[in-house]
């Protein structure tokens, strides 16, 4: 059958063009992924991710604490795992994930760059399972009926399910340190994992659905680099742990062209550390607790389409930090920010080429109000050919506290979120509310079934940006005055490419950008700023149940933040038995994005191979995989270190040519 890819699985939907989508057969079958991870099979083009190690992920030029995460609609915070992993999403409870980012509204309104939504699997009539078992992550997902609770309580477009109730469940635990040497302080060390159950069913005369998500994280690495000269190594460990919750509520119903959604949730966010400072030792902590409600209306009377939402929040964050002793840093700070915000948006065809889709966000909180409009034109130039352009005026209302240009992001990626308001620190400012403007054109061409061509162009600007990097060189804030405020620009072109026919597929993509953050007379590209991406891979089926993946992956005009004193850096391979990572790196008086990498360049293969077996009543899969990675053997560099005694900086080398993941995975 026709290989199914990025691009060309999903057809004309809510998030078409030029906005991203995936499908979750296409992400088994992204050449560039030795497992599916939710986040990375998103990247390319317009939407960049760090490689080898992302953290977060970053959208148009915005930063990472810019995007937003929902499940099903419920809202997510930090969705990250570390070491090997990246999204904290099991990709066997998905079945697809959308960006919506040109007209944020449509999503999650209250945010800079846009959302990734992930939308859960749809239990089916019989029960399923799926799942893994690698040298990085061990995963398992079971769907299925619960019995009919009678018949038309559908929502249409929920294929399968009709009157019945139907339940989702998996689980996932990463393994950063399973196959690391016991004896070795440099290895990274921990537990990682993530949950998620779904309930639906229904109710009222519409569909309820009660979904519920954890994820736990819990890392520790070396204060030191350890010594070679046979020396006891220090046992000091720098800790990282986050944890997030989610529980929400959904209720649907259409009555006779009109949709009414109400949705309720509860989500929360945690994270801490305990970091050796340049100044001293120091535990930080942060949590983040929102309640929100959601009701929103849709009405589609012939070929227009109106909508109305209104949503009530409200946040409630905290950050401290404690000094060992009593000449260190410390830090108190907290946040209520309650918002309500009521949406309008409405859509038409103008004559029978042109489609045009109005609409505004009206947002309050402490006694403001924040308008943001947007717009979109869509011109079907004929049947292969639609060409597009968008404005949208976004706002924020917290924003993180993280160094986004610490290299400690690559086994702590956890955004730390303080809600705009007063600080209530002397010597703070004020958290503010950040906002961007951002407008895209487009073009999506497809001159013939399973070939499609999508270019754009942006340019967003942004004020009110809380910035850590300029004040300090530990990867969060540790101090009142540790943080600015500043502004940002961002443009950029991109194009992807997609290509599908029987036994292979092809994905390529590249993105052009150029961003600088500014605060008062300075300024800095941001480490996630490269200046050129470049990802394409294939993937081909030499028979039905055979499959190999080449992928390549380049990025050119990087910059980064050279650190100071030791520092020890592995990404997670099997040739190197797991992570490493040693070292407390601060970056201290050296100049922001001041120092240029090399092109960082690497190609891998993969190979999967399948047997399908009879259980019973099923039909079952069995694999093998296995990927190798870095084939041509490229010494791509991380960042810089400078050594205390003779001022040289060193390059930090990233993965080497090595096996990176080997594994079995199973479903029926």
């Amino acid at each position: 059958a026709t290989v199914i890819v990025r691009g060309l699985d999903i057809g004309d939907t809510a998030a078409a063009f030029p906005d991203r989508e995936i499908s979750a057969a296409a992400m088994r079958n992204h050449p560039l992924l030795a497992e599916p991870d939710a986040f990375e099979a998103l990247g390319g083009g317009e939407v960049s991710l760090k490689p080898e190690s992302p953290s977060g992920v970053n959208i148009r030029g915005g930063a990472s604490d810019q995007t937003a995460y929902l499940l099903d609609g419920i809202p997510v915070f930090n969705p990250y795992h570390a070491a090997g992993l990246s999204s904290g999403w099991n990709p066997d409870a998905l079945s697809r994930l959308h960006v919506t980012s040109s007209t944020q509204q449509q999503a999650y309104p209250n945010t800079l760059s846009g959302a990734i939504e992930a939308i859960t699997r749809t239990p089916g009539d019989r029960t399923h399972g799926q799942g893994s078992v690698s040298t990085t992550q061990s995963r398992i997902t079971f769907d299925g009926p619960l019995g009919s609770w009678g018949a038309g309580g559908g929502t249409g477009g929920e294929a399968g399910t009709g009157g019945r109730a139907g339940y989702l469940v998996s689980m996932r635990t990463g393994l950063p340190g399973a196959i690391a040497p016991k004896d070795e302080v440099s290895y990274l060390k921990g537990e990682t994992g993530d949950w998620l159950a779904k309930l639906e069913a229904p109710a009222f005369g519409g569909r309820i659905k009660l979904l519920g998500y954890g994820n736990e994280n819990d890392l520790n690495t070396a204060v030191v680099v350890a010594p070679d000269d046979g020396t006891t190594p220090d046992p000091r460990r720098n800790v990282f742990e986050w944890i997030s919750r989610s529980l929400g509520a959904q209720w649907m119903r259409t009555f006779s062209g009109t949709a009414v959604r109400v949705v309720g949730w509860r989500a929360d966010g945690n994270a801490g550390s305990v970091w050796a400072s340049h100044a001293g030792p120091v535990d930080m902590a942060a949590a983040r607790r929102d309640k929100g409600l959601l009701v929103a209306v849709q009405r589609n009377s012939g070929s227009a389409v109106t909508a109305a939402e209104v949503r009530v929040e409200q946040s409630r964050t905290s950050y401290r930090i404690v000094s060992d002793s009593t000449s260190g840093p410390s830090l108190s700070l907290a946040a209520n920010t309650p918002v309500a915000t009521v949406l309008a948006r409405h859509g038409r065809p103008i004559g029978r080429r042109f489609d045009v889709t109005l609409g505004a966000a009206l947002a309050a909180t402490g006694g403001k109000q924040h308008l943001g409009p947007s717009a979109q034109v869509v011109w079907n130039a004929s049947n292969q050919l639609e060409l597009s352009a968008s404005y949208s005026r976004a706002h924020q209302f917290a924003q993180s506290l993280r160094n986004a240009e610490s290299v400690v992001g690559n086994v702590f990626p956890v955004d730390i979120y303080m809600g705009a308001g007063l600080s209530g620190v002397a010597g703070a400012p004020d958290v503010p509310v950040a906002r961007s403007q951002l407008g895209v054109i487009g073009a999506s061409y497809r001159p013939r079934e399973g070939l499609k061509l999508g270019v754009q162009a942006y340019r967003r600007g942004s004020q009110g940006l809380l910035l850590v990097a300029p004040r300090e060189g530990e990867p969060f804030a540790t101090a009142a005055d540790a943080f600015t405020v500043g502004s940002g620009t961002s443009r950029g072109v991109s194009a992807d490419v997609a290509l599908s026919a029987k036994r292979y597929g092809i994905v390529l993509s590249y993105g052009y950008q150029r961003m600088r953050v500014e605060y008062g007379d300075s300024s800095y590209v941001p480490e996630h700023g490269a200046a050129h991406l470049l990802e394409g891979g294939v993937i081909v089926f030499p028979s039905a149940t055979t499959s190999v993946r080449l992928g390549v992956t380049a990025a050119m005009g990087r910059r980064a933040t050279s650190i100071a004193g030791g520092f020890e850096w592995e990404a997670a391979n099997l040739y190197d038995r797991g992570s490493e990572f040693g070292g407390s790196p601060y970056y201290g008086g050296e100049p922001l994005g001041a120092t240029e990498l090399p092109t960082y360049y690497r190609l891998d293969l993969g190979v999967r191979k399948q047997w399908r077996v009879r259980l019973g009543a099923y039909n079952a899969t069995v694999a093998l995989f296995g990927t190798a990675t870095n084939l041509l053997g490229r010494k791509n560099i991380l960042t810089y270190a400078r050594d205390p005694s003779t001022g040289e900086l060193a390059g930090v080398e990233m993965r080497p040519r090595a096996p990176l993941v080997v594994g079995l995975d199973w479903g029926f």
